[in-house]
């Protein structure tokens, strides 16, 4: 076999990170992270997918020991995040959901319905210099819009904020969300638990770490970039501690985006593991009403 010379091996190394092209300010699925840049001013991205976790303890407020196997779907799951005067993102997101388990000590339950909206706000704050990150404030709730009784959601108002920053290194960028979470506290969503004390919200600290490739060039009209992360949450008084490790890849033409990932628990409330795939539309809706 013939090994490469350090000349060829350098050059070949030149030209492959030639195709690479620093990573955008759009959305990172199937990763839960934020970029710290807003999308563009009349800019907008919508995204339909679906989701799939194995054993992930479902809704928040499900003590432990109280299920035996769970598996949740979500089918579809809509985004919309629209770019106004470069520094505002307003995002908003709705869900099926499909839930399909066996709790302790009873017969197994399933259900389908309405998920919980989300309504988010992303301040874009400082740009990406060279000695400092991008950085950016993203805040905003959860609607109590799922069903308690089907165990589809919490039906409680939920308010979330954190810090964003995003560091573009060219051939990759890197990303980083601290926050907090504030859920407000149903009592024990699983009906086989125990009761405990429903006073107070549950206070979490919120923490999502990733890293993307830049855009790597299939064709004129096409190109892949990779993403990888961890995400959890911690600091739960009622067993709402997760950590997750998801990784994934986008495929990129013209105006669309499809996406496809993976997820494996770190914890035991987080899921064993998880999938998801969906596609985003890239668009700017102002189009559709200009004059001629």
């Amino acid at each position: 076999m013939r090994i490469p010379s350090m000349p060829a091996v350098v050059v070949g190394a030149i030209s492959f990170l030639a195709t690479l092209s620093a990573a955008r300010a759009e959305s990172l699925l199937p990763l839960q992270t934020e970029t710290a840049a807003a999308l563009p001013h009349g800019h907008a991205e919508a995204s339909l997918g679906i989701e799939y976790y194995r054993n992930r303890r479902f809704p928040e407020f499900t003590p432990a020991d109280s299920i035996d196997s769970q598996d949740l779907f979500s089918l579809p799951g809509v985004d919309l995040n629209l770019g106004l005067g470069n520094w505002v993102e307003l995002q908003a997101s709705f869900e099926m959901l499909y839930l399909d388990e066996d709790l302790a000590g009873s017969d197994s339950d399933s259900a389908y319905g309405a998920g919980d909206a989300r309504l988010f706000t992303k301040l874009y704050l400082l740009e990406d210099r060279e000695m400092w990150p991008a950085a950016g404030l993203r805040f905003g709730t959860k609607l109590p819009n799922a069903s308690v009784d089907d165990r589809l959601g919490t039906d409680e108002t939920d308010f979330l904020i954190a810090v964003l920053a995003s560091k573009d290194f060219g051939i990759a960028s890197a990303h980083v969300n601290l926050g907090l979470a504030i859920l407000g506290n149903p009592g024990p969503t699983a009906p086989t638990a125990k009761p405990f004390d429903s006073d107070g919200q549950d206070d979490l600290f919120t923490w999502n770490i990733a890293g993307a490739s830049g855009s790597i060039k299939l064709s004129e009209t096409t190109s892949i970039r990779l993403l990888a992360g961890f995400a959890g949450q911690e600091g739960s008084r009622f067993g709402n501690d997760r950590a997750a490790f998801r990784g994934g890849a986008q495929v990129g033409w013209g105006s669309w985006t499809l996406y496809a990932g993976m997820s494996a628990g770190l914890v035991t409330a987080s899921e064993d593991v998880g999938a998801f795939g969906g596609a985003i539309y890239s668009f700017e809706p102002g189009a559709w009403f200009a004059r001629n």
